[in-house]
């Protein structure tokens, strides 16, 4: 009785299996192949109507290295804009954010902490002026042979204007990374 009542558990569980992965397989086939559009097509990704518009943001590089003895490296990992508009639709800018983590390379014993200021930040903008960041999540600083935490930097960019460069200074030193907006 027992192998009886093990074999049709075995017996049950196999036929399961099989069951469930042969829907998987058909379902992804029919997926796939209703989604993929015809040549020629472009496939538009359609936001909600209650949505502000984001742009895409790309920085180049997304990594800069600062400071006398090149002692602060600096990443960008990424970053949002946002167009900011008030309620009858006209155009109030765009809201820019940056995030941002420093590594300090001196080794431990042969140096100090280093900060990087984000009120000492400066988002150049494509009519020429430069403007400095409106709020941010904290300040970078980290020690020797560290990596400090994520922080968010935030621009309010007037309207009529979009940020082409992010100039960063530490120590008398002055890095650029260019910046650009697409999907508008």
């Amino acid at each position: 009785m027992k192998r009886v009542i093990t074999l049709s558990l075995v017996a049950f569980v196999l036929v399961f299996a099989a069951c469930k992965s042969g829907s998987k397989k058909e379902e992804t086939s029919e997926t796939t192949g209703s989604t993929q559009p015809a040549a020629g097509e472009e496939q538009k990704s359609t936001a909600p109507a209650n949505q502000p518009k984001e742009y895409k943001v790309t920085i180049t590089p997304d990594s800069a290295i600062l400071g006398k003895k090149k002692e602060a490296l600096i990443k960008i990992n990424g970053g949002t804009a946002i167009a900011l508009t008030d309620p009858d639709g006209k155009d109030n800018g765009i809201e820019f954010t940056v995030k941002v983590t420093l590594t300090n390379k001196t080794h431990i014993g042969d140096g100090s902490g280093v900060s990087v200021y984000y009120t000492e930040s400066r988002l150049q903008l494509d009519n020429g002026t430069n403007i400095t960041a409106t709020t941010g999540t904290n300040n970078l600083s980290a020690q020797p042979e560290a990596t400090s935490n994520e922080e968010s930097w935030t621009y309010k960019v007037p309207a009529g204007a979009k940020p082409t460069g992010l100039n960063l200074f530490m120590d008398d030193t002055r890095v650029s990374v260019g910046v650009s907006l697409s999907g508008n």
